[in-house]
């Protein structure tokens, strides 16, 4: 349908859908070396630097993943550590097998 001014506006009982900007979540084979590329920044921000010439292709995009999750560094820290904070935090990315 169109406004009074030429804009579209969704007739009654459209659905909307918002658009968010986010990171497109792999699967198979991609999936895990984005797991791989998350462990690496996550090492990089709580443990030890990685060089930028040592790092996954899949590194900026893994940075980006962990921005959207929103955990803090004593959470990551923890997740970098192993166990359940790991599984707990591959789950809330959307990376969980």
């Amino acid at each position: 349908m169109s406004g009074p001014n030429g804009e579209l506006t969704p007739g009654p009982g459209a659905k909307i859908i918002p658009l968010m900007p986010g990171v497109a979540r792999p699967s198979g084979g991609r999936r895990e070396e984005l797991r791989t590329a998350v462990l690496q920044v996550l090492g990089h921000l709580v443990i030890e630097k990685v060089p930028a010439d040592q790092r996954s292709p899949l590194f900026d995009q893994a940075a980006e993943l962990l921005d959207e999750a929103g955990w803090g560094l004593d959470e990551l820290y923890a997740a970098a550590a192993g166990g359940p904070e790991r599984s707990a935090l591959f789950r809330a990315l959307g990376l969980e097998t």
